[in-house]
């Protein structure tokens, strides 16, 4: 075996030939001879030559010359991952951890828990390549360091995901300083050290979730790779002239990074301020969030509780919307979410864009439902207190403000119901529709005739989340269209959580309720500098025409029932839940669209994807109009933009729903 020392520093996190060059601070694991034999760090506190393979389905031992340590490795190919037990010493000391792959990608960790006091959380080291490999295709991945309170009787272990990867010479070396775990007040506390993070209550080794730090002579390299993928691939016109230059300028800041942590959790601060729907992080920072809060909310009209905490000028209410049967803190439809840490929710979440690796934003600044969605999540992981209003449902009157601890809420356990946070707080078909008590609307799309619907008016309803057709599987929407072709006398579409999907489900599930038309054409992915940033409405309207044969976004059928009442309502849409509403709204005088603003997400995106789950999206493209603007960064704007009110929610009345209701059976115009 020939070592090639850090002959490759680069490291492909790749889409198609997209690549990057993640570069790290050479790390070996153990030694190499001159004549390519590999001998343990005489310092590891701990080590693993592979020489018995556990007994797990998908992990089995190789005896073969070419191992990098000894005679034998194993062979890893599971779905899930599989666990090597680890035992470090009873002292308090900061660790590297590192092995050798081969063949495949690993996606592993050491997981360190502290089951015998339960004082403080588990979490988990992540490896990275550090560019080391060996002439028969051995590479390096290794932890930054770590801390392990092994006064305390930790539990320890190695685990590692793979499809067909060969692992060898595990071993864990002494290195960095220690420093023990420490309560914090999040979600920013000083007393987290600089590679930390104040999460659920905890200050969080940062460095230890990311790969390593650059050093400073290649960590430009590894900026200007970011900046060049953004520039070159993201947004559309209105994305790119009003959120990509923060990002930039984001990226800027970060040549002097003190750790791992600061430089990583910078690029991904980066990437959170494109503020686009399609641009997401996925891993590998993922911490568990403290007590338990099965808690949904909604963006709404606390018409009840006003006199006692006036409506803030920028942001609609946030309302309870369902709640899990247990654990749930006494809380209730209705009752009003007033404030996270001093600040109103919707303004906590999207503050938290240098912390919470979750953040999730829609493309057009007025729209907050993402936000919304995510705050039983962020309330656990990143709050210290909450400001709830009570409110009585007989006397329709509120008490004052009450603020709740985060650390008082109820312990969390795998019993407790969390319900699925759909934007609706109720379902109307007679029969078949979502668990009312976990809202999962996910299994949709669920159809049938409404409850409300009295004899000889044959309103039928559809609920669903997702909007996709792939050309191959089966049509998942046709038997609620041709129920409602063959059966309804009109329609009430509810599509309050939209997940997108693909442009031809988008024109498909128009085409039964409007006439034909041709609203726009899709530019395809934009991979070309500078296209959207010196764009022109003549340019605009080339695009238009020369895109038109190629993709056209065409909606409505010959056959549709144009007399026939049809209400959409709409909440948390995004993708092809932005074109779908797109479709309906002005289809004629039966359709019309109730409730709030989709995301205004008229791209796709492109993935980038590397070891220990670290993933990226960045949206690319835009939706043309016939005049030659773009449509990225507007959402759909309802033809009645309603939320809920507090006093429907407390009396078990869906406001939006009532009133398209309302609509489907007194409009005139409709059936003319």
């Amino acid at each position: 075996m020939q070592y090639l020392g850090c002959f490759a520093r680069t490291v492909p996190l790749a889409l198609g030939a997209v690549a990057l060059a993640i570069i790290a601070s050479p790390a070996r694991a153990g030694t190499f001879d001159p004549s390519g034999q590999f001998s343990f760090d005489p310092n590891a506190v701990a080590r693993n030559g592979f020489d018995v393979a556990p007994s797990t389905t998908g992990v089995k031992l190789v005896r073969a010359g070419d191992a990098v340590e000894g005679s034998s490795y194993v062979n890893i190919d599971v779905t899930n991952s599989t666990s090597f037990q680890v035992t470090l010493p009873a002292a308090d000391a900061s660790y590297v951890a590192r092995f050798f792959a081969r063949s495949n990608r690993v996606v592993a960790t050491i997981g360190v828990g502290y089951p015998n006091d339960g004082g403080s959380p588990s979490f988990s080291a992540r490896f990275y390549p550090t560019g080391t490999v060996t002439s028969d295709g051995w590479y390096e991945v290794t932890t930054n360091a770590f801390s392990v309170q092994g006064s305390r009787t930790p539990t320890i272990n190695l685990s590692i995901n793979a499809s067909g990867a060969d692992v060898d010479a595990f071993e864990i070396v002494p290195q960095g300083t220690f420093k023990a775990l420490a309560a914090c007040s999040p979600p920013v506390d000083a007393a987290c050290a600089p590679n930390e993070f104040c999460g659920a209550g905890w200050c969080r080794d940062g460095s230890a979730f990311v790969p390593p730090l650059p050093p400073p002579d290649e960590r430009g390299q590894v900026i200007e790779y970011f900046k060049n993928r953004i520039q070159i691939f993201f947004g559309g016109r209105f994305s790119r002239v009003n959120y990509m230059p923060n990002a930039i300028a984001t990226l800027d800041g970060l040549y002097n990074a003190p750790n791992p942590w600061v430089f990583w959790n910078g690029i991904i601060t980066a990437v959170h301020r494109l503020h686009d729907w399609h641009t997401t992080v996925y891993g590998p920072v993922n911490i568990g969030g403290r007590g338990a809060f099965p808690i949904c909310f909604v963006e709404g009209d606390g018409d009840v509780s006003h006199g006692l905490v006036a409506k803030d000028p920028n942001y609609y209410d946030v309302l309870v919307s369902h709640v899990g049967p247990t654990a749930n803190s006494g809380l209730k439809a209705g009752d009003r979410l007033v404030a996270i840490n001093g600040m109103h929710p919707i303004a906590f979440v999207e503050s938290l864009d240098a912390l919470d690796w979750g953040m999730w934003r829609a493309d057009d600044p007025g729209t907050h439902a993402e936000a919304v969605e995510r705050l039983a999540s962020v309330i656990r992981r990143w709050a210290t207190n909450i400001t709830v209003v009570r409110c009585n449902p007989q006397s329709l009157t509120c008490s004052a403000p009450e603020t709740i601890a985060v650390a008082s809420l109820p312990p969390d356990s795998n019993n407790i119901q969390y319900p699925y946070c759909d934007h609706r707080p109720g379902y109307h078909l007679g029969q078949n529709g979502p668990d009312p008590v976990q809202h999962n609307s996910y299994n949709g799309p669920f159809h049938g005739l409404l409850a409300d619907s009295q004899t000889g008016e044959n309103i039928y309803g559809m609920v669903w989340n997702d909007v996709y057709l792939d050309g191959v599987s089966a049509n998942p929407y046709e038997a609620s269209i041709e129920e409602f072709r063959a059966n309804a006398n009109a329609v009430i579409l509810d599509h309050r959580l939209g997940n997108g999907g693909t442009e031809p489900a988008a024109s498909y599930l128009t085409e039964l309720f409007r006439s034909p038309a041709t609203l726009a054409s899709w530019a395809g992915f934009h991979q070309t500098v500078g296209e959207y940033d010196s764009f022109s409405q003549g340019l605009g309207l080339m695009l238009y025409s020369n895109y038109l044969s190629v993709d056209a976004y065409n909606v409505g059928s010959t056959t549709a029932k144009t007399k026939m009442p049809t209400a959409l309502m709409i909440a948390r849409d995004g993708s092809a839940s932005d074109w779908f509403p797109l479709g309906m709204k002005g289809g004629g005088a039966n359709i019309r669209v109730f409730g709030r603003p989709t995301a205004g997400a008229f791209s796709s995106y492109l993935l980038f994807d590397y070891f220990s789950g670290f993933t990226f999206r960045l949206a690319s493209g835009d939706l043309i109009n016939p005049d030659g603007t773009t449509h990225l960064g507007s959402g759909i704007v309802p033809d009645e933009e309603i939320v809920p009110t507090q006093s429907d929610l407390l009396t078990g009345h869906d406001t939006v729903y009532e009133h398209a209701l309302q609509w489907v059976r007194t409009c005139t115009a409709c059936r003319q």
